[in-house]
């Protein structure tokens, strides 16, 4: 048996198809529903999603690039610059000319950045707890290599 042939039942071409068992219609199932979930949370504190994504990046990186944020945030490098320029004038962030290289941006959070993430992650805490039940710390950590080996599957061009 080739391995296309192992594989047919989770090809949509296939007639062993079963959209039940289709990986990418659980992710997109699971995105819509945790993202709902979010911004539902995040409108009551006066934020949203790519801010807190932003955020988070920040606090586990020090000072980012808007290039590094746009990559890491999975938004469009455009779209993350408009972002980037609205929490400066909201004061979650600061920016700067890098050093090395003037034409780069450097995005570092400010104390009120610091202050809306606490608030963000006490907020959303539960939302992970309940999407964590029943599942091993084992189980989550293979699942996040399952998921990163079927991302950088795709984005192998």
């Amino acid at each position: 048996m080739t391995r296309a042939q192992k594989h047919s039942r989770f090809l949509p071409t296939s007639e062993d198809f079963r959209y039940e068992e289709f990986p990418f219609y659980w992710l997109a199932r699971a995105h819509r529903i945790y993202n709902h979930q979010m911004e539902k949370i995040l409108k009551k504190l006066g934020a949203d999603v790519p801010t807190r994504r932003v955020l988070l990046l920040l606090q586990n990186h020090g000072t980012l690039s808007i290039s590094e944020i746009a990559t890491h945030s999975v938004i469009k490098l455009s779209t993350i610059t408009r972002i980037v320029q609205r929490m400066r004038e909201d004061e979650l962030v600061q920016t700067s000319t890098n050093v090395e290289d003037a034409r780069i941006t450097d995005v570092a959070m400010t104390p009120r950045g610091e202050k809306l993430l606490a608030d963000i992650q006490q907020a959303t805490h539960k939302i992970f707890v309940r999407g964590y039940t029943g599942f091993t710390e084992a189980q989550l950590k293979r699942l996040s290599q399952d998921l990163e080996r079927l991302f950088n599957n795709l984005a192998d061009d």
